[in-house]
């Protein structure tokens, strides 16, 4: 198939005279062509970097923006696609990856994103200049559309790493649907690629943009983010913007001269160039399609793609109705925030708070011979035979609550608190385990026991500080073995030689219902154990899991007979 990069070069005077070869790819549109075509197969990578530095290069030195530059620009854009997906799909897929191969990631992804936002902005506002003089201008509604989608992946991936939008690029993606506006091509449908599945108009695709950014607000993962991506491709069809305000209908507001993103409209200032949508319709969709997986209805048979699971879907569908339903309609804060100063001990990951709670279970002074002593009362039962009044003094000292000094132990100060969780603002540098569903364990000194928490907002306000949203979970964790009552099939003269006989530690919460955390690993529905732990010894079902994330999953338990 003809890329839309040779339409535009279909009428080009070749600019290499015959029998006269140049290799540098940015001198026309053949030499880019053929280095394309001979750039290394099987390393995705390599190949992105390198049209990554021919894009970086050719913004660089970019004085003269011609028709043929623009056509080389758009090859090398169209070619990098499938590599820049192959690397997109490999960061979504590895949430466990280290900081490293994260970072050197996340960087390729957004740096190629942002030499090709950097590039077509350049021609838009090139040619939205010269509007009328030149011959070229017939592509500005699909460069304009292509600068308005790859601004939209900026936002995205800065989002995916839970940062600030930064860089102008609010202000920079408002001033290129300001120019579709005013050249009046904002809803023209089109194609902005050829492996497109559907046309697209600026309008939508900025809509696009608008919708997934009140869908974020720090409290997704990035996983679910893309899934947002994705299902909103097929809702574009209701969502439109207008110039005038309707107090009936419209729901959200864009300011065009601000540089952020969108706000539920509360009072609208009649002198800004604001623009209104109503999510009505929108609402009533993820309804019905909530409805439809509760009825039994798979993801893929509502168009929710093949990967998704029914249980995250229907997660996610809840999410996005809360963020975008209307002001009036969405549910208030449960319980209000009190601004506080309190320093705490923080713990991370299920296998060091399990540590920490069996710390404090286990006596910091037992004596090392096991007879319930500690060394002072050994020491006078040694010498007098008894144990002084002395000692017994210093003993009921000792028995307050001590901390415990540990490198898996962290010091945060919690900037407000309320009857439900706490919000702090901490340095994040060298927190790689920090991200929106980290199991935590938090710890007042004024007290001994701990208090499960789960990361549940996050935003990177730079590069060594982070403001975190916790919500604290009201049961008390108990330190629970549990023995898998399975039998293994391999034995050696009789005995069984696997691990399925040792136990599995996990954190029991009685509450309204009884439920369990535990690795994941361990987990199967329906796999019975007999737990040790709790107040009696007993055996337990696992049920459907009510809550995942990395490293941990909480499900609900219900008693089975021995």
């Amino acid at each position: 198939m003809t890329s839309l990069a040779d339409k535009f070069a279909s009428r080009l005077a070749n600019l290499t005279s015959f029998g006269k070869r140049n290799d540098d790819p940015l001198s026309n549109l053949k030499a880019a062509s053929r280095w394309v075509e001979n750039l290394p197969i099987g390393d995705a990578f390599k190949c992105q970097e390198a049209i990554l530095a021919a894009l970086k290069r050719f913004n660089e030195n970019s004085t003269q923006y011609t028709k043929d530059r623009l056509a080389i620009f758009m090859l090398l854009d169209e070619k990098s696609r499938d590599l820049q997906d192959t690397l997109v799909r490999q960061y979504l897929r590895n949430p466990r990856m280290s900081r490293t191969v994260e970072s050197q990631l996340w960087h390729a992804v957004y740096g190629l994103y942002w030499e090709i936002a950097r590039g077509y902005h350049a021609f838009v506002l090139h040619l939205a200049r010269t509007a009328g003089k030149i011959q070229h201008e017939e592509a500005i509604p699909l460069i304009t559309l292509r600068a308005i989608r790859t601004f939209g992946q900026l936002l995205k991936w800065r989002a995916i790493r839970y940062l600030p939008a930064g860089e102008k690029l609010w202000l920079r993606l408002h001033n290129l649907y300001r120019i579709a506006e005013s050249e009046r091509f904002q809803r023209q449908a089109q194609r902005a690629y050829a492996e497109d599945t559907a046309d697209c108009s600026c309008e939508t695709a900025y809509l696009h943009i608008l919708m997934l950014n009140l869908a974020h607000s720090g409290t997704l993962y990035p996983r679910q983010l893309d899934q947002a991506d994705i299902w909103l491709c097929g809702w574009h069809d209701m969502l439109r913007l207008d110039t005038r305000f309707d107090t009936r209908t419209h729901h959200f507001v864009i300011d065009l001269s601000a540089d952020h993103g969108p706000r539920r409209v509360r009072k609208p200032d009649a002198d800004k160039p604001l623009r209104f949508w109503a999510t009505t319709d929108l609402q009533q969709k993820l309804q019905e399609l909530h409805a439809a997986l509760q009825a039994g209805s798979s993801p893929a048979q509502l168009g929710l793609t093949e990967a998704a699971r029914t249980t995250e879907s229907l997660d996610l569908l809840e999410h996005l109705q809360h963020q975008w339903t209307s002001l009036t309609a969405r549910e208030q804060r449960r319980a209000p925030r009190a601004s506080v100063k309190r320093l705490v001990d923080v713990v991370h990951g299920l296998t060091a708070l399990i540590g920490q709670i069996k710390a404090i279970d286990t006596p910091t002074n037992a004596s090392p011979y096991g007879i319930g002593l500690n060394y002072h009362e050994e020491d006078d039962v040694q010498v007098y035979g008894f144990i002084t009044d002395r000692t017994r003094e210093r003993v009921s000292h000792m028995t307050l609550p001590v901390t415990r000094l540990s490198p898996d132990v962290e010091r945060w100060v919690m900037h407000d608190e309320s009857e439900f969780g706490y919000g702090a603002i901490v340095e994040s540098r060298d927190k790689d385990w920090l991200r929106v569903g980290a199991l935590i364990g938090i710890k007042s000194h004024d007290t001994q026991d701990w208090q499960l928490g789960i990361v549940r907002r996050l935003s990177r306000l730079n590069d060594d500080t982070s403001s975190v949203g916790i919500e604290t979970l009201a049961e008390k964790p108990v330190l629970t073995m549990l023995y898998d009552t399975a039998t293994s099939s391999y034995t050696v003269n009789g005995f069984d030689n696997s691990s399925a006989k040792l136990p599995h530690p996990g954190l029991w919460l009685d509450g309204d219902r009884n439920t369990l955390i535990l690795d994941p690993i361990h987990f199967a529905p329906g796999k019975v154990f007999q737990i040790h732990g709790t107040q009696e010894r007993r055996f337990i079902a696992l049920g459907h899991p009510i809550e995942r994330s990395e490293g941990w999953t909480r499900v609900a338990v219900e008693p089975v007979n021995s």
